[in-house]
């Protein structure tokens, strides 16, 4: 399978970038919130973003959820910049 750019929007991840799974349309994201996880999921609409020659698609916030038995290698984690 092909990666996709992908853009978050909303949460405490708003504006950062990655790559994902073709096909995917959920990411669960480390919060800035200890123990929860940021939702986001695919909106269906894709976006230019500069440095970028690929458009990317548009992932927007719905919400929080616990953290519960997720392995931290399968989150995407905050970038260190």
């Amino acid at each position: 399978m092909s990666d996709e750019l992908v853009v978050l929007r909303g949460g405490s991840r708003d504006g950062e970038s990655t790559k994902v799974q073709s096909g995917v349309r959920r990411l669960l994201a480390a919060s800035a919130a200890p123990g929860l996880l940021e939702v986001y999921e695919a909106s269906g609409d894709v976006e230019d973003l500069e440095h970028n020659r690929e458009q990317a698609l548009v992932f927007v916030h719905s919400g929080q959820e616990p953290a519960g038995d997720i392995a931290p290698e399968l989150l995407h984690g905050p970038s260190t910049g």
